[in-house]
């Protein structure tokens, strides 16, 4: 896969504690060398997808997917941001998938 830096980058910081908690990078993503997409084994439908094109340096934008509710449909959310630090990105995909603190060891 070849992924620019600043994507690789998170790559690196994410993979470990996604992958120990049924999260894998999707193939839909491969080709695009500047954004990377996660889907969870046990609901396709919680995804998320990172980018670092038209962002500021070392900034990174995010689009989360949720599954389908059962019954009645949530408030809206917002499912999409832009400009964030590497940080705040780590921290939303580790949120966003529920992995667990031990998946960080």
């Amino acid at each position: 896969m070849n992924k620019f830096r600043s994507i690789a980058h998170l790559m690196e910081q994410v993979e470990g504690p996604l992958s120990r908690a049924g999260v894998v990078v999707s193939e839909a993503w491969r080709d695009n060398e500047q954004a990377v997409g996660f889907f969870s084994h046990g609901d396709v439908g919680l995804a998320a997808y990172v980018y670092s094109y038209g962002q500021a340096a070392g900034r990174y934008g995010i689009n989360l997917d949720f599954p389908e509710p059962d019954g009645s449909p949530l408030l809206p959310v917002p499912t999409s941001a832009e400009n964030l630090p590497l940080a705040a990105i780590v921290q939303m995909l580790l949120e966003h998938f529920e992995v667990p603190v031990t998946a960080l060891a």
